[in-house]
């Protein structure tokens, strides 16, 4: 079942009145993710991203390091469309990663810590 049969999942606008006057205000319910990105932390999940992949390609790294990161792409390149809980996972992970992977990895590492840095604060 998808987001737009669920019965607990709303959508769009809903407005709510009890009575009264002077009644202002609308609840937008978008959807996940959907609230907007500063321009410079989308800038800098991209240049991320662009880190990220060329260490996924880097033959030298564990396979399994080397899937991590290519597994972790979708959220760096459309940052917007995924929930905050999602972006934050996957920051810490790629911190993590590129922790272990030492020198070759210190400018994805930098990146995640000054992302997850901004994104929490």
């Amino acid at each position: 079942m998808n987001d737009d049969q669920r019965p607990d999942v709303q959508y769009g606008d809903r407005v709510t009145i009890h009575g009264g006057s002077g009644n202002i205000g609308i609840q937008h319910n978008n959807g996940p993710g959907a609230e907007a990105l500063p321009p410079e932390v989308v800038a800098l999940f991209a240049r991320l991203a662009a880190v990220v992949t060329e260490l996924a390609r880097d033959g030298r790294l564990p396979e399994a390091d080397r899937q991590s990161l290519s597994e972790a792409l979708p959220v760096l390149t459309s940052p917007a469309a995924e929930e905050p809980r999602s972006r934050r996972n996957t920051l810490l992970l790629l911190a993590g990663v590129a922790q272990s992977l030492g020198e070759a990895a210190a400018p994805a590492l930098g990146l995640a810590n000054q992302l997850l840095a901004l994104l929490s604060g």
